[in-house]
């Protein structure tokens, strides 16, 4: 079930507080966070440092153990959690998935890095990228 629909915000989404978008984009991330469905399960949220770490934690818990909306609609847990950081956001990527690790919601099962170019000002540079894989347990 897609997230985005028709422009609306899922009850999940609202509950979280994150913007949903329908398809995964490039490595930018200028804009705010955002939490995607790429596959059925697969859920990729991007972090930034606007919002406290804790924020973040609670979302990829919330992820992890499905929620349910004041309407009592009931959504259920991802199999799979992507989180994605970049540049100094790459801190809260990785205490959001340890977190959630170490209070045995789900397991990390693959740590990705790399240094993409990223354009700002006409000038082009390298900027830090973090992608942590957080497997549903």
């Amino acid at each position: 079930s897609s997230h985005l629909a028709h422009g609306r915000l899922s009850a999940r989404s609202r509950l979280l507080g994150i913007a949903i978008v329908g398809r995964r984009t490039t490595t930018s991330m200028a804009g705010d966070e955002a939490a995607k469905e790429t596959t059925p399960g697969t859920v990729d949220m991007k972090v930034t440092t606007k919002k406290p770490i804790g924020f973040y934690i609670r979302s990829a818990k919330s992820f992890l153990q499905g929620v349910e909306s004041e309407s009592g609609e009931k959504k259920e847990p991802v199999c799979v959690l992507n989180i994605l950081g970049l540049g100094e956001a790459i801190n809260v990527a990785v205490a959001a998935a340890t977190a959630v690790e170490k209070e045995g919601l789900g397991k990390i099962t693959k740590v990705e890095t790399s240094y993409p170019d990223m354009t700002s000002g006409g000038s082009t540079r390298g900027c830090p990228h973090i992608a942590i894989t957080v497997w549903h347990k």
